[in-house]
């Protein structure tokens, strides 16, 4: 059984990555399952969740976060936090336990001989998350913020963003592969193509 954590900053590419892998091991008739991390923080975040972290959010940052219908609006949340290193670390105090929690039950519970997981904070995690290799996406920070920017982001959010997250430098320490996401998505998909091909012989 094969579980691969893919991660890397906002704007990397990741998400490419990890859909392009996908692709490869279903055109051989290999069956994968993929887990999103921030898909389960979505569900997470719900009011109707069944989980505390929506109280507890609301709880440490008021209801100024929350959208009419009562809802964690998680860009007025990110925007408050990702200006404030003591509010990140506020928040990330309260969603982290229960996030990585859920990862780690969807890792186990599965029994699908290919695992991939998609997630931001995986090489900020280190080995709370159980997979057998750990996938970095990198890009250079100006190519990060154009693809952020097309998302609907602006300039200084995505600066601000970046600067709260883990340097490639120290995520590279945690890597077992890496993906350089510098050029064209043509070059990206021959790098994933030789990841694949090195996955499938180990």
């Amino acid at each position: 059984m094969l579980s691969v954590g893919i991660g890397g900053n906002i704007g990397s590419g990741k998400t490419t990555v990890t859909k392009e892998l996908i692709k490869l091991y279903r055109k051989d008739g290999i069956k994968v399952k993929l887990i999103d991390a921030d898909t389960i923080a979505w569900e997470l975040y719900k009011r109707e969740s069944g989980s505390k972290m929506y109280k507890n959010i609301v709880k440490a940052f008021g209801n100024d976060i929350l959208d009419k219908k009562n809802e964690i609006n998680r860009k007025k949340l990110g925007e408050l936090v990702f200006s404030d290193k003591k509010m990140l670390a506020k928040l990330n105090k309260i969603v982290h336990p229960e996030l990585v929690s859920q990862i780690k039950a969807e890792l186990s519970k599965t029994d699908l001989k290919v695992k991939i997981l998609d997630a931001a904070l995986l090489f900020f995690w280190g080995r709370k998350i159980p997979v057998t290799y750990r996938i970095l996406v990198t890009a250079p920070d100006k190519q990060k913020v154009a693809r952020m920017i097309k998302r609907g982001y602006n300039t200084i959010e995505v600066k601000t963003r970046l600067k709260q997250q883990m340097k490639e430098s120290e995520m590279e320490k945690r890597a077992d592969f890496f993906i350089k996401n510098n050029s064209t998505l043509n070059h990206l998909k021959k790098q994933v193509k030789l990841l694949y091909l090195i996955l499938k012989g180990l």
